[in-house]
């Protein structure tokens, strides 16, 4: 479906990559109503708007603009957000090269997670999951992310469990993840594929109108999320006390997290694919290999990041 036009912010956008090609001298009042073909009038009140959110400040006797301060915060966020997967990717790749299994680059939402990277190993995927799907934060689903989440997040997600001891399960869960570093997924085959219908569920929908399909499709939607909760009020959550090394596991995912300089979390990466039994030596080889994997991520954001 074609974009629906919006000359309101096509004008802004011209107006900051007009300002941005003199970024010394910067425009005045005139300069820039020549370019966006509008009266100055017409201009001068979204160049007030802009100066008082300090996207731009205006010279107090040449009467020209320039870019404003809150642009740089704006401009650093979207260069760390970039930033993070260009150095993610190669150490993706060596992550698949080593295990053979698919990795995943995840961002953290407050009610989803989503896919922004994916590294595939090779031969067929029986659930194959794509840039831009993804997952609900609600139990059993979002072990591999709510360890390293805002309290707030934590805590929505326990308040989920329908029972006390779900409640215990779930908590010891968290504990465990942050301990070891990495997060281990041990789930049934109904919950794998549940959580992997919900993210294809959003694929489509982006693309439907809201009557008809897509208000079927957004219907189904709720009530695959109502049964994802109520699994995960019966659920262990893959709760795995202590590796046996001895003993097989069901393993979905492995999960570990990347901070910014500032320790947010900033990335979740996944490694997927693993054979349908998995003796806990390999779980935790794999486990350790992935925390070393995205700890050095960390480490070379944060050098990155780092002021000059």
């Amino acid at each position: 479906m074609p974009a629906r036009p919006s000359p309101q912010t096509d004008r802004l956008v011209s107006l900051i990559d007009a300002i941005a090609e003199r970024p010394t001298d910067g425009l005045t009042l005139s300069e820039i109503a020549r370019h966006l073909a509008v009266t100055p009038a017409t201009c001068h009140p979204m160049l007030a708007s802009l100066t008082s959110l300090g996207w731009l400040i205006r010279h107090p006797t040449r009467r020209t603009y320039r870019l404003g301060p809150a642009l740089v915060a704006v401009g650093r966020a979207a260069a760390r957000g970039l930033g993070v997967l260009d150095v993610a990717r190669p150490i993706m790749g060596r992550l698949r090269d080593e295990t053979g299994l698919t990795c995943f680059a995840m961002t953290p939402g407050e009610h989803h997670v989503a896919i922004a990277e994916v590294v595939r190993a090779p031969g067929p995927e029986l659930h194959r999951l794509n840039v831009g799907a993804q997952a609900p934060i609600t139990p059993p689903l979002g072990i591999g992310y709510v360890p390293w989440a805002a309290e707030q997040t934590v805590r929505r997600w326990l308040d989920q469990a329908d029972a006390p001891a779900a409640r215990r399960r779930m908590e010891r869960a968290i504990d465990d993840a942050r301990r070891r570093g990495f997060a281990i997924e041990q789930v049934t085959d109904v919950e794998t594929r549940l959580g992997e219908t919900l993210g294809e569920l959003d694929e489509h929908l982006e693309g439907l109108d809201t009557l008809g399909a897509g208000a079927a499709a957004a219907r189904l939607r709720t009530l695959l999320e109502e049964i994802a909760t109520e699994i995960g009020g019966s659920s262990d959550g893959g709760q795995i006390d202590d590796l046996d090394p001895d003993r097989d596991y069901r393993v979905g995912a492995i999960s570990a997290p990347v901070h910014d300089r500032d320790g947010d979390l900033v990335l979740i990466l996944s490694l997927r694919g693993f054979a349908p039994r998995t003796d806990g030596q390999a779980v935790e080889k794999t486990g350790r290999l992935l925390a070393e994997a995205a700890a050095e991520v960390t480490a070379a954001i944060r050098t990155v990041d780092a002021p000059a």
